[in-house]
């Protein structure tokens, strides 16, 4: 049931829980009961609501950077993405194979914060050996969610 439970949540995290327990074949109390475990054990770690800031008038820049980073005896790149991840700028923090040891997302109010991150608060770290930066210029999806819309054309029937 938890898997089910999560699965709904995941694509719309405002359903309420009558409405789960209907589509469970439950009730309501069990699958709030479930929930409160499931926050509690920290499987469910956040409600989350995507937002179109551009549609708000609000740009944002963004960035996607691999960092190469020499790994720190015992703690391998623990230490460098959990202090990257405290950055408030910094959305997602992810080690990966391949020549990059490290992909981390970045959001910053304008290009010039962007640069500012890469510049003073990253490459300055004596574990970063290299950096490369992706200036992110449209977002087509994000977090499962389409961004653009195609927009739907009538075909002229006569000239």
């Amino acid at each position: 049931m938890d898997a089910e439970i999560l699965k709904i949540l995941e694509e719309d995290a405002r359903i309420p829980a009558k409405d789960l327990a209907v589509m469970l074949k439950t009730n309501e109390k069990t699958v709030e009961e479930r929930i409160r475990k499931l926050k509690k054990d920290g499987i469910i770690r956040k409600f989350r609501t995507s937002i179109d800031w551009k549609k708000l008038g609000k740009h944002k820049a963004s960035a996607i950077i691999q960092v190469k980073v020499v790994p720190q005896e015992r703690s391998g790149f623990s230490r460098i993405a959990r202090e990257l991840s405290n950055d408030s700028r910094v959305r997602d923090v992810i080690v990966a194979s391949g020549e990059y040891d490290l992909m981390i997302w970045v959001e910053a109010g304008d290009i010039d914060e962007l640069s500012k991150f890469v510049t003073e608060k990253l490459a300055p770290k004596k574990d970063v050996v290299g950096t490369y930066t992706h200036i992110v210029l449209t977002e087509y999806k994000r977090d499962g969610v389409v961004y653009i819309e195609d927009k739907k054309e009538r075909l002229q029937i006569s000239p």
